[in-house]
Parts: C-alpha cells; sequence; structure tokens
C-alpha cells in the first residue's frame, strides 16, 4: 500500500529551467481566464427582465447568501459557477504551463535564446527611437498632404460627391 502512494506526486517538468519565461506565460494565461470568467459572470444575467422591467431574478442570479463582505449582489450561482471557471482555469493552466512536454520545452528554449540576445545600449536604443519617430512623423505628414490633394482634386472634378 506504501509503494502505491509513493508514485503519486505532482513533478514539475525540468525545474529550474525557463523559470520566467513560464512565469510571464502562465501569468498572462491566468489574466486571460480571469477576463472569460469575469466575461461568463457579465453573459450569465442575473436578472430577468419583460418588456424592460426587472421582474425577479434568473437561475444564475438565485441568491444562496444576502450579504457577503466585498460582494454586492451576495451570493449567487452565477458568482460560484464563474469562481470554479476561474480557478479550473487557473489550475488547467497551471498543468499546461508546468507540465506539457513540448509547451515547457519551447519556453525554456525562448529563454536560453533571449540571454543570447544582443540587446542594445541605452544610447543605441534612444538614437534607434528618435528615428523611427522622425519617420514615422514624415511619412504620416506626406501621406496628409497627398490625402488632402486628392481630396481637393476629387470634390473639384465631381469624382466624389459632397
Amino acid at each position: 500500500m506504501a509503494e502505491a502512494t509513493k508514485n503519486v506526486e505532482v513533478k514539475y517538468y525540468k525545474p529550474g529551467q525557463g523559470t520566467w519565461a513560464r512565469w510571464v506565460a502562465g501569468v498572462l494565461l491566468m489574466l486571460l481566464v480571469l477576463f472569460g470568467a469575469h466575461s461568463l459572470y457579465n453573459f450569465i444575467g442575473m436578472n430577468k427582465y419583460e418588456n424592460g422591467i426587472n421582474v425577479g431574478r434568473t437561475f444564475w442570479g438565485y441568491q444562496l447568501a444576502k450579504t457577503l463582505p466585498g460582494i454586492k449582489e451576495g451570493l449567487t450561482v452565477g458568482l460560484i459557477t464563474s469562481t470554479l471557471v476561474f480557478f479550473g482555469g487557473c489550475f488547467l493552466v497551471y498543468l499546461f504551463i508546468v507540465n506539457h512536454k513540448r509547451l515547457a520545452e519551447f519556453l525554456i528554449d525562448t529563454e536560453a535564446e533571449m540571454h543570447r540576445v544582443s540587446w542594445p545600449q541605452k544610447h543605441e536604443f534612444v538614437g534607434s527611437s528618435i528615428v523611427v519617430f522622425v519617420s514615422i512623423a514624415i511619412i504620416g505628414g506626406f501621406v496628409t498632404v497627398v490625402d488632402v490633394l486628392l481630396r481637393m482634386l476629387f470634390f473639384k472634378s465631381g469624382l466624389m460627391g459632397g
């Protein structure tokens, strides 16, 4: 019996490798799960309306507890469902990011490649940024001038009504 319980454990696939990449990917995916759970909560619809008048609550809006600290609506079926979806999604993200072999390998390799990148110095970064902003301003100004001139030409020629 002791042998069977020894093999049941959650293992971290390649511990110590790709830690930052896994954390960033995990947090971003958990934020996506939070957005989904919040959207589910808002989509479920707590109140039932007929002809624009609130006539009561739906099943999702059924209150299990009237007041709880920090919860405006009280404890409802919709809130419990959304919360379970959030925690279940976070658990799945954890399992997928940490233990899925292909994804973990990809994130480990990504972090290793990021350490090999030759990052620019501060003065190179500032100079390149200035070049990009000036180029955008020149191209934007050129496109604006051409747009105004073509619009005037089309209005004068009658090709564009107005």
